[in-house]
């Protein structure tokens, strides 16, 4: 498996591939609020029945990713794509944000998502990029443990982030 950076002739095939996932979790968002404060809380919480998500973002940004010449990696075996990361630089703070992550289906649990991954962070140190951020559905858990467990942290929440309306919840790692 070859991880480099997308051509024009790749984006055809990123637009097919499978984002969609499965989960028997979401993080269920609790707010308070009185005089003196408001709080909220994310809380994982298992589901009735296990859900099959479909992928949220809207596909048709992608060829004005590429064109930007940032970040835009694929995972290439014999000029077939199996994954992708679209990583877009927000100039003002010098950081990196992460608009699509996206391993089809049939290619998971091969280490896909966390050799681009790796290769998206490469990027960013060599590029001295202050940190990366990735937006995650809050019915996501699949993909909060994962970047959890590579070191991303909690930095906030954007409400009605994703096209269907869903929250996003933002994972940061500190470069």
């Amino acid at each position: 498996m070859l991880f480099r950076p997308a051509t024009i002739a790749d984006i055809h095939q990123c637009e097919r591939l499978d984002g969609s996932y499965v989960t028997d979790y979401v993080w269920q968002m609790e707010e308070s609020a009185s005089a003196d404060g408001i709080s909220v809380s994310f809380r994982r919480t298992r589901t009735p029945r296990r859900m099959d998500v479909p992928y949220p973002r809207d596909m048709q940004d992608l060829y004005e990713d590429w064109q930007r010449n940032e970040c835009f990696l694929v995972a290439d075996e014999l000029g077939s794509i199996y994954g992708y990361l679209d990583m877009t630089v927000r100039h003002w703070r010098w950081h990196g944000w992460v608009e699509h992550l996206v391993v089809d289906r049939p290619a998971r649990d091969r280490g896909l998502a966390t050799r681009l991954l790796e290769a998206a962070e490469h990027w960013a140190r060599g590029s001295e990029l202050e940190s990366i951020t990735i937006p995650l559905q809050a019915k996501n858990d699949p993909a909060i443990r994962f970047v959890v467990r590579r070191g991303y942290t909690f930095g906030g929440f954007v409400d009605r982030y994703f096209t269907n309306g869903d929250i996003a919840l933002l994972f940061v790692l500190r470069l």
